[in-house]
C-alpha cells in the first residue's frame, strides 16, 4: 500500500514537472520574446528621438541618462533574440551548430554584462543628480553618457572575447571543452562576482544613499517655498527639482525591479558555483531545477523596462502618446494622399476622354458644314450656269 502510494506521488510529481517545463520551455520563452520585443522596440524609438530630447531640455530636466535607456533597449533585444533562438530550438536545431554556438554564448554573457552595469552607470549619475543638483548640467551630459555607454559595450566586447576559445560542439550539444572545463569553471566564478556580487552591492547602497537624499529633499522644498526668491525663480526651481525626483524615482524602479528579479539566479547560481563538490549529492538535481527555473525568471529582466516606464515615467507616457498621434495623423494623411492621387489619376483619364470625344464631334461637324459648303457652291455654280 506505501510503495503504491509512493509510485502515485512520484508520477504526480513527474506529470507536475513535465507539464512545468513544456509550459517554460514552449510557451514561456515565446511570450516573453513577442512582449519584450515589442516594449523595447517603443523604448527605441522614443529615445532615439530628437524630438524627445529637445522636449527634455526645454523642461529643464537633465538627460544624461537616457543614453544608458536606449542602449540597454538595445542590448536587451538581442539577449531576447537569443532567447527566440533557444525557444525554436525545440524544434529544429539551431544553437547547437559551430559558429553559432559561440557566438549566442558570448553574445549572451557581453548583455549580462551590459544589462547590470548600464544600472549602475544610471543609478550612480542619479545619485550625483540628487547629491548635487547645482553642477549636474556641468558634469553630466548626453554626449559623456554616450561614450561611456559605448566604452561599456567594448569593454564587455573585450572581457570576454575568451569564450569562443572555451566553447564548442560536445556530444552534439553547445557545452564547454572537455580540457578547458577547469578554466570555465573559475572564469564563470569570476563573472559571477563581476556582474551579480559587485553590482548588487553597488546598486543597494546608491539606492539607500538615494532614498535618504529624496527624504532630506523633501524638507529643503518647504525651506525653500518660505524662503524670499522671486516668483520666476521659484517656478523654475521647483519644476526642476519636480522633473528631477520624477526622473530619480523611475530610475530607482529600474534598479529595484532589476535586483528583485535577479536575486534568485544570483543566489541559487553563486552557491552551485562555489559548492561543486556536492555535485554527487541527491539534493544537487533539486538545485539544478531551481537554478534552472529561476534562470527563466531572470530573463524577465530583459523585457520589463517598457512596462515600467509606462506606470512611473509619466513623460514616457506622455511621448508614446505622441508618438501615436503623430503615426495615426501620418497614417491618415498617407492614405488621404494616396486617395486624393488616384482620384487626381480617375479626373485625368475622363478629362482625357471627353477631350477626345468633343474633338471627335467638333471635327466631325466641321468636315459636315464642309460637305455641305460644297455643295451648295457646286449648286450654285450649276444654277448661274
Amino acid at each position: 500500500m506505501i510503495s503504491t502510494l509512493n509510485n502515485s506521488t512520484i508520477s504526480s510529481s513527474r506529470y507536475f514537472l513535465n507539464s512545468l517545463d513544456f509550459f517554460f520551455n514552449h510557451i514561456y520563452l515565446l511570450l516573453l520574446v513577442i512582449i519584450g520585443c515589442i516594449g523595447n522596440a517603443f523604448v527605441i524609438i522614443i529615445f532615439g528621438q530628437r524630438a524627445f530630447r529637445t522636449t527634455v531640455q526645454y523642461i529643464g530636466s537633465n538627460m544624461s541618462v537616457y543614453p544608458f535607456l536606449f542602449y540597454m533597449a538595445i542590448s536587451d533585444t538581442m539577449y531576447l533574440m537569443i532567447l527566440f533562438c533557444l525557444w525554436l530550438s525545440n524544434y529544429i536545431n539551431v544553437l547547437h551548430r559551430p559558429i553559432i554556438c559561440q557566438l549566442t554564448l558570448y553574445l549572451t554573457y557581453v548583455c549580462n554584462f551590459i544589462s547590470a552595469y548600464y544600472t549602475i552607470a544610471f543609478t550612480a549619475q542619479r545619485l550625483f543628480a540628487v547629491i548635487n543638483p547645482i553642477r549636474v548640467s556641468h558634469v553630466l551630459s548626453w554626449y559623456r553618457s554616450r561614450c561611456i555607454a559605448l566604452s561599456i559595450i567594448i569593454f564587455a566586447g573585450l572581457l570576454y572575447s575568451y569564450l569562443p576559445f572555451l566553447i564548442g560542439i560536445v556530444d552534439g550539444k553547445c557545452f564547454s571543452r572537455p580540457k578547458h572545463r577547469w578554466i570555465n569553471r573559475y572564469m564563470d566564478i569570476i563573472d559571477c562576482i563581476i556582474v551579480f556580487l559587485i553590482p548588487y552591492i553597488v546598486i543597494i547602497i546608491m539606492n539607500t544613499i538615494i532614498l535618504i537624499s529624496l527624504r532630506r529633499m523633501k524638507q529643503n522644498r518647504h525651506e525653500f517655498l518660505f524662503q524670499g526668491h522671486s516668483k520666476l525663480i521659484t517656478i523654475r526651481e521647483l519644476t526642476r527639482r519636480n522633473a528631477s525626483r520624477k526622473m530619480t524615482k523611475l530610475l530607482l524602479s529600474v534598479s529595484t525591479s532589476y535586483l528583485i528579479i535577479c536575486a534568485p539566479y544570483a543566489c541559487i547560481h553563486t552557491w552551485r558555483l562555489l559548492n561543486n563538490r556536492q555535485d554527487d549529492n541527491k539534493s544537487s538535481h533539486l538545485f539544478t531545477q531551481l537554478e534552472h527555473y529561476s534562470l527563466l525568471i531572470y530573463h524577465i529582466s530583459f523585457a520589463m523596462n517598457f512596462y515600467i516606464y509606462i506606470v512611473c515615467g509619466s513623460r514616457f507616457r506622455r511621448e508614446l502618446k505622441r508618438f501615436f498621434t503623430k503615426s495615426k495623423q501620418n497614417f491618415y494623411h498617407y492614405f488621404r494622399e494616396k486617395k486624393f492621387f488616384d482620384n487626381d489619376n480617375q479626373l485625368e483619364v475622363t478629362d482625357k476622354n471627353s477631350t477626345l470625344t468633343v474633338e471627335y464631334t467638333f471635327n466631325t461637324n466641321i468636315n459636315i458644314n464642309n460637305q455641305q459648303n460644297t455643295l451648295t457652291n457646286y449648286c450654285c455654280c450649276h444654277f448661274h450656269l
